[in-house]
């Protein structure tokens, strides 16, 4: 596994001013979420964006154990949110999850032992992810109310519990209006009853200048997980109505290398590509390539290949994709049930039709990533986006005097 290269508190500097990222209406001086959503809309060759991965959060590895006001903060939490803000990261992505009473929850695993107090609040020993002993229940089988339980810190003590609570989606967009913070917000989402919820709740929200929430929320689904292999699929699942909505939904369609199965080959995946491309309500595309070169060998090089000419003759939706960063001890990472641990090999993709399959996965390697296909990638999702700041700066990557407010 590669490590994360350290980078201290003294090189980054403490933002002046918190993180705003805000519409039109807010100061000058701060970011402006409109001209944000242009850069989705149409890419720049001299700004990649980037996008705090659960927030930005502690880590027990890498750049953010190293910083203090950071290595104790949960991710998914408020304090995830307000960190991104300190720091001037543009954008941040959350987790969502339904409970059995029907509230829409910010948590990443299937379970709540790795990242609450449930062990200790129901009399038992707090979860363990490295030993996998303690309580663990799944949230689908877990019936009180989650909200109730605090979120634990990053540290391997089982019993280090931070002060906040587990948010609903509400919560969290409650927290951006009250404390005057403008941000898009991803939101990941992996059923389809959680995304009808969430947009529900969505338009019942603004920030603190009274802009829709709408207008700086982006629902994130892989539309493989879905069974949408075209955005005639998708818009069948009543998430939203395509009639009356496709202004105001704004969506980032998941592309991973199963996506080429769900499309029936590799050639039928480009073209479902390019239909969600031109819906109105998609800003961009999440592709997850984890190899590439100029013969197209490897799972959907041929999407972000046909991408990149896109590129050369003007400025497309965006296109991104997720680093990922390692998060454990052993420099591994946790599974979505909450144990350790797993590594890029777990998640290699083989086509069940003969269409392809992994054999490496790059995207640990941020210098890969934003050079790839001619540095197509204009967002780069990651779980240490400090470090993905300072080195796209160094490419010359991060003029963000275009989303500033003027």
């Amino acid at each position: 596994m590669t490590k994360c290269t350290s980078i201290t508190t003294k090189a980054l500097g403490t933002a002046a001013l918190a993180l705003t990222f805000v519409t039109g209406a807010a100061l000058a001086g701060q970011y402006n979420t409109d001209k944000i959503g242009e850069v989705l809309l149409h890419s720049r060759r001299d700004l990649t964006l980037v996008c705090a991965h659960r927030g930005l959060h502690g880590t027990l590895v890498g750049t953010n154990i190293h910083i203090p006001e950071i290595r104790d903060i949960p991710e998914n939490s408020r304090a995830a949110i307000k960190a991104a803000a300190d720091k001037n990261i543009e954008c941040l992505e959350i987790d969502l999850r339904s409970t059995n009473w029907g509230d829409v929850i910010v948590l990443h695993d299937t379970k709540l032992g790795r990242t609450t107090n449930v062990g200790a609040v129901n009399g038992m020993q707090n979860y363990d992810p490295y030993s996998d002993t303690g309580y663990n229940p799944l949230l689908s089988e877990y019936y009180f109310s989650p909200e109730e339980l605090k979120l634990r810190t990053p540290s391997a003590n089982v019993n280090s519990v931070s002060k906040e609570n587990l948010p609903s989606l509400g919560d969290i967009l409650e927290y951006i209006d009250n404390n005057r913070i403008a941000i898009i917000l991803f939101l990941d989402i992996r059923d389809v009853d959680t995304a009808r919820s969430a947009w529900e709740i969505v338009k019942r929200h603004k920030n603190a200048w009274g802009t829709p929430a709408s207008k700086w929320v982006y629902f994130k689904m892989n539309v493989s997980k879905i069974g949408a292999a075209t955005p005639a699929d998708f818009e069948k699942l009543g998430i939203f109505d395509p009639k009356s909505e496709a202004g105001s939904f704004r969506f980032i369609p998941g592309v991973l290398a199963s996506f080429i199965d769900t499309s029936r080959g590799t050639d039928q995946a480009l073209q479902n590509w390019r239909a969600y491309y031109e819906r109105p309500y998609v800003w961009g595309t999440e592709l997850i390539v984890k190899q590439y070169d100029d013969r197209l060998s490897f799972p959907l090089n041929n999407i972000i290949n046909a991408y990149s000419a896109l590129r050369t003759t003007g400025y497309p939706k965006v296109m991104g994709n997720y680093q990922p960063v390692p998060e454990t001890k052993n420099y591994q990472y946790f599974s979505h049930r909450g144990q350790c641990c797993v590594t890029p090999t777990d998640w290699y993709w083989k086509s069940k039709f003969g269409y392809g399959e992994d054999t490496a996965d790059h995207r640990e390697d941020l210098n890969w990533m934003i050079d790839v296909a001619g540095s197509s990638y204009g967002y780069v999702l990651s779980d240490d986006p400090l470090t993905a700041i300072e080195t796209l700066k160094k490419a010359n990557r991060r003029n963000t005097s275009v989303i500033w407010n003027d």
